[in-house]
């Protein structure tokens, strides 16, 4: 039987040093299962792109042909940044020549609402705007959020990324269990910590924070039922 909404927040700390860089993402599951699920809009699991692509957008609605700004890492594990104009419900790149490794967030930077959900995904075979396999998607701004929700993060080439702090609360007498995820570059993802969340929730500081290597990934993961609220504090600078 599936939960009721899930919501996670990754959030980084800015001006934490003069060469720090802020460092944060939020997410939201609206129905997390008995099984474990990412915290992003699109739910269950996520996979990450394994060989740099090029990235594609569409819209649930012919009516949206708003820009949208995607943010993620280049096929060197640099930051980038693309606006692009959506095209409806047609498939389209997201910029020219650009390739992702990563895709954080995908933002509606317009002064109009969107129609429909917005989707951002690897090249795919989509119907009505929306693509059809699970893997391909990598977030989706849903219907009034003119945002996506997904909860990851991917520390830079040549960076260092420091984790300060991690909350978790859950607004129902329910019981849920969070994960936080670390993923080294080129090996399988292991939990760093884990929150069994009830009710009114915990934080939990590092006294020494939680070092992420270059290329290496952070995300959330969930069971249980509840809307859930959780922070990851911490930020990235030069290795």
């Amino acid at each position: 039987m599936r939960g009721r909404n899930m919501a996670v927040h990754m959030v980084a700390v800015h001006n934490v040093l003069d060469h720090a860089t802020n460092w944060r993402a939020f997410g939201q599951n609206p129905a997390v299962a008995a099984t474990l699920e990412d915290i992003w809009s699109f739910g269950a699991r996520h996979t990450e792109i394994a060989t740099a692509a090029a990235l594609k957008v569409s819209s649930s609605s012919g009516s949206d042909t708003f820009d949208v700004t995607v943010a993620g890492l280049d096929a060197d594990w640099n930051p980038q940044t693309v606006t692009q104009t959506l095209a409806g419900e047609t498939e389209t790149t997201v910029g020219t020549t650009e390739t992702w490794i990563r895709v954080f967030s995908i933002r509606n930077v317009s002064a109009t609402a969107a129609v429909g959900d917005v989707y951002c995904y690897l090249d795919d075979t989509v119907t009505a705007g929306v693509p059809q396999t699970q893997t391909k998607v990598q977030l989706k701004i849903p219907i009034g959020y003119e945002r996506s929700l997904a909860c990851r993060l991917s520390v830079p080439l040549g960076k260092v990324g420091r984790i300060v702090q991690v909350s978790a609360s859950i607004s129902a007498a329910a019981a849920s269990q969070i994960r936080l995820m670390y993923r080294p570059f080129g090996e399988i993802a292991e939990v760093r910590r884990v929150f069994n969340v009830y009710f009114n929730g915990m934080v939990m500081p590092y006294t020494v924070p939680l070092e992420c290597a270059a290329k290496s990934d952070v995300f959330l993961i969930a069971t249980g039922n509840g809307i859930i609220s959780a922070e990851i504090n911490g930020f990235y600078e030069n290795a």
